[in-house]
Formats: C-alpha cells, structure tokens, sequence
C-alpha cells in the first residue's frame, strides 16, 4: 500500500458559479441542505467560517445511531480554496484533511476533492462512497432541486 491509495481525489464539474459552489460548504443553511450521502439526514450543529473556526456535523443513521464529525478550518480563500479537518468528534486515530478547490470554467465551477490522511484502502473507499453521493447531492442543491 502507498500513500497515494490512502488519497481520495475526485472531480466534478458543476452548473453554477466558484461563489455559489464555495458558499454551500461555509454557510450552515445550505451545507445542511446537502451534505452526507444519500439516505443520511445531517445536521450542522456548530458552524465558524473562518480559519481556525471550528465546525460539527450529526449524521443521523437510519438505524438511530449518530456519527459526529467535526474539524477545523485551516485555509479559506473565496471562491477558490477550501482546507479543513475532517474526523469522527473526539477520535484521533479517525482523522484526515479535505482540500476543496474551485474554479472557473466557462459559466460553470470545476471542482476538486483531496482528501489525503484515511490510512486505509478500505476507509478511502468508504469515503468515496459517501462523497459521491453527498456531491450527487451538491449537484441538485446548487440546481435547485433540494
């Protein structure tokens, strides 16, 4: 195994602007709107868009259960780049980093997800998945579908 399978990387065009694309992951109404995968309701329960400003996430399960996720924001460079923590609350063996870069093309936002630090081939997969879906999400919700 390689670092570099620990890596998850994705690309996404999206129909809307870098700002809009930005604002839905930094402001609490719409980043509740959309994130987590499908079938997950989320809550954002503490939200602080600024860098070292601290944010949480509920994910509600259909079987009851709760997973916190919770990080902090270490780069915020609107509409361009987006770095933060990314972990299950109060886990450190459960932690990674997210860089979420956007930027024009055309009328539309390319969009790339680096998250590097998941030590493990199955644990990217898993947030793969889960990616996938919550930007499938990202998509509908900057469409207005959500």
């Amino acid at each position: 195994m390689t670092d570099d399978d620990t890596v998850l990387l994705m690309k996404r065009t999206f129909d809307a602007t870098p700002e809009d694309v930005f604002d839905a992951w930094l402001t609490r109404d719409r980043w509740s709107v959309w994130i987590g995968p499908e079938g997950m309701d989320c809550e954002v329960t503490l939200l602080e868009p600024h860098v070292g400003g601290r944010y949480q996430i509920d994910m509600h399960l259909s079987d009851g259960s709760r997973i916190p996720v919770s990080g902090v924001f270490e780069t915020i460079d609107r509409p361009h780049t987006l770095r933060f923590t990314w972990g299950w609350h109060g886990d450190p063996t459960k932690q990674s980093v997210i860089t979420l870069n956007f930027s024009a093309a055309g009328e539309k936002t390319a969009f790339t997800l680096r998250q590097e630090g998941l030590g493990s081939i199955a644990n990217c997969d898993d947030h793969e998945r889960g990616w996938s879906s919550a930007l499938k999400k990202l998509d509908r919700f900057l469409r207005g579908e959500l």
